[in-house]
Formats: structure tokens, sequence, C-alpha cells
């Protein structure tokens, strides 16, 4: 639509050097590294139950992201030749633009712990963060209006379904096949990164879960330094994970969107299933 490229193009032309580290900072809070950060501050040191409720709403909302992204493959706004917007944070605008993906993990993440912990602070945060995460989608040109809309409304929505079917279903491992058998039909058409990372760790994760409460079923029974230790280490073999099966991987066949899934998928069994295990063997 013409208005959503003229308001961008409005942004743009009223920003400067400032506002385009200061929205790019904010724009962080709808990335990867956060949402893995949370999550695994949860559940390596304080609570796996709520930890398990946030993997599987933030999961399943970012996958079916990546699903409607394909379905719908709508082009980003930088992408027009009639316009002229600018791409003020390229390392993050791959793929298709429709919903935004920042703005709906971010709006999953922050609702999702606003319902869990029913405090009237976070629920400000819940509704804030996501507003300014959005805000700097546009103002850097990465996403249209409509895509962010759409985007906050999928992730707030996400969040509450997900509580209910995490509080209604009691058998975890019956939730977590039929939603990654839901979700597995993206395998057949998706043809973008963000698909393929995503239900990733999705399988990943939730056989990571599975095996942790059959196998290790850790505890929190430490002192707090033992607890920083385990989140440094925690995040510390993820991003050796990644980066180094990342390595790997483009020197079997670059680009592979399958390696991908196999890749994040490991890197979220080892870090949510294998490596608690060294904290009974460490004792930490």
């Amino acid at each position: 639509m013409v208005w959503e490229f003229q308001f961008i193009t409005f942004l743009q032309q009223n920003g400067n050097a400032f506002f385009d580290f200061l929205w790019s900072v904010v724009s962080m809070f709808g990335e990867e590294l956060i949402m893995v950060g949370v999550i695994g501050a949860l559940y390596w040191c304080f609570n796996k139950e709520f930890a398990e409720y946030m993997g599987y709403s933030l999961l399943t909302s970012t996958v079916v992201n990546g699903l409607i992204k394909n379905v719908v493959t709508r082009d980003r706004p930088f992408q027009s030749d009639d316009w002229q917007i600018e791409n003020k944070k390229p390392d993050t605008a791959g793929g298709y633009s429709f919903p935004s993906g920042h703005s709906q993990g971010s709006a999953t993440l922050f609702s999702s712990l606003a319902i869990w912990l029913k405090r009237r602070w976070m629920t400000v945060i819940a509704i804030i963060v996501p507003l300014l995460v959005a805000f700097s989608r546009l103002y850097l040109g990465v996403h249209f209006p409509t895509d962010v809309i759409a985007g906050l409304a999928l992730g707030v929505g996400f969040s509450f379904l997900c509580y209910y079917l995490n509080k209604k279903v009691k058998d975890k491992y019956l939730l977590y096949i039929v939603t990654l058998l839901i979700c597995s039909v993206g395998l057949f058409f998706c043809k973008t990164d963000d698909y393929f990372s995503t239900f990733g760790l999705m399988l990943g994760a939730f056989f990571g879960f599975l095996f942790e409460s059959r196998f290790v079923n850790f505890g929190y029974d430490v002192i707090w330094w033992k607890k920083l230790i385990r989140f440094a280490g925690g995040i510390a073999v993820i991003l050796i994970l990644k980066e180094g099966l990342k390595l790997l991987f483009n020197l079997i066949v670059p680009g592979s969107l399958y390696l991908t899934l196999i890749r994040y998928a490991v890197m979220a069994f080892c870090g949510i299933g294998l490596y608690p295990m060294l904290f009974a063997k460490l004792k930490f």
C-alpha cells in the first residue's frame, strides 16, 4: 500500500545517525540471542516448568511465522524499485517480509512472561518493548506497518494459546509431537532459512525437554554463583555448536537448508538435554 511506503519514507527522512544506532539496538530485543538468553536463564537457573512453557510458546510462534512468510511471500520495503527506502539493518532482513518475525518474537516472549508472572510491571514491559521493536523495524526500512501489526497480534495470540495448551495437555510428549507434525508441513514448500532454523530449534528443544525429564532431572539447589556458571556455560555451548557446526556443514553442502535444520536441532538438544547432565557430575 502506498501509505506504508510513505510512512517509512517519512521516518527515514527524519532520521539521523543517533536514531540509526538507537533503533538498531532496540531491534535486538526481537532477535534470537535475547530469546535464547531469557529461556536459558530460566531453564538452567530457576524454573524448568516456566522455561518449557516459554520455549513451547516462542518456538511455536516463530515456526508459524516462517510458515506464513513462505505462503504470503511479500517483498520487503527496501526491495521496491519505486521508493528510495534504505535497508538500515541488512543482517536481520533476510527472507520475506510478512509478518514481522522480530515483532512477533518479541511480542511472544514478553507477553508470555507477563502471562506467567501475572505482575503489573511485567505487563507494562510486555506492551512497551514489543511496540518499540515493531517501530524499530519500520524505521530501519525492513518491514511495512502491516507486517509489524500482524506480528504483534500473532505473538500475543500464540502466547495465550500456548499457555492454555501447556496447562490443559498433561501429556507433554503428545503435545510436542502433534505440534511438530503440524509445523513440519513447511518442510515441503518453505524456501527460507528462518523456517528451517526455527523448526530445527523446535525439534531439538522438544526432544531435549523430554530427554531431560526422563534421564537427567536436574535441580536448582545450588548457590547463586554456580547458577551463573550454568548460564555462562550454556550460552557458550550453544554458540560454539552454532558456529562450529556452521563451518563444518558449509564444507559439506554450503547453504543447505536441511543442514541448517540439523545444526539448530543439535544445538538445542545439546543445550537443553545433554548439557544439564554436567550439573550433577561437576556439582554446579
